[in-house]
């Protein structure tokens, strides 16, 4: 039986597009015995509300006037919030396609993934039986959430199990203190970082996949 990886696309992104733009990445896990998942977020919200220097960096769909997210912005507080449409959704997902052995996020899909990390099963009210505990979590271009609600949950419950943490150089979207941010989140045995050398998207070169595969070898042992 396959292990199965749940991939959490980036923001105005879809799980088709993410599929499309880890072609190398999900050859490689899938060489490793890896089946890897790619839903779609169940909200949408109107791009007049995305600040445009952002669109400019993540996928919309042609003539679209909406944004498919997992993240809410409160425009009222100037914040955002994971809200209950998406745990809700990723509860039922995984009940109905898991269980998962691994968790992989890029962007805002990394942030939300995090924060799960945590603690996923009490997150989303889920058993051992229906979702045993992670194997691994890997983070491209992903953060902790900043807002102070969700404080607690990181200071509470560090990240403890394998973690790669992956950031471009040129990565002019997730600041770097915001993707180490989430890296201290997690058990100081258990975390890695890797730096390549582009921007804000999953490093798909021969040399970068090989060395998230070399990770994944060693750590799930």
């Amino acid at each position: 039986m396959s292990k199965k990886v749940l991939m959490l696309h980036g923001l105005a992104q879809t799980g088709p597009y993410f599929q499309s733009k880890t072609k190398n990445f999900r050859t490689a896990l899938e060489a490793m015995g890896y089946e890897l998942l790619y839903p779609t977020a169940p909200n949408r919200y109107p791009s007049a509300d995305i600040p445009t220097s952002l669109l400019d960096s993540v996928a919309t769909e042609p003539n679209s006037n909406e944004v498919v997210a997992w993240i809410e912005n409160d425009e009222v507080n100037h914040t955002y919030f994971l809200p209950e449409s998406t745990k809700i959704f990723l509860h039922d997902y995984i009940v109905e396609n898991g269980p998962f052995d691994g968790l992989v996020g890029f962007s805002q899909g990394a942030g939300v993934a995090g924060y799960l990390a945590t603690d996923l099963n009490t997150l989303l009210d889920l058993s051992p039986e229906e979702q045993p505990t992670l194997k691994f979590f890997m983070s491209f271009s992903g953060f902790r959430f900043v807002p102070e609600i969700y404080q607690k949950q990181y200071n509470d419950h560090p990240i403890s199990i394998p973690s790669l943490h992956v950031k471009g150089e040129l990565d002019t979207v997730t600041e770097p203190w915001k993707i180490e941010a989430l890296f201290n989140s997690c058990d100081e045995d258990k975390r890695t970082l890797l730096v390549h050398g582009g921007g804000h998207f999953v490093p798909n070169s021969r040399g970068s996949v090989k060395k998230v595969t070399e990770w994944l070898e060693v750590n799930t042992e």
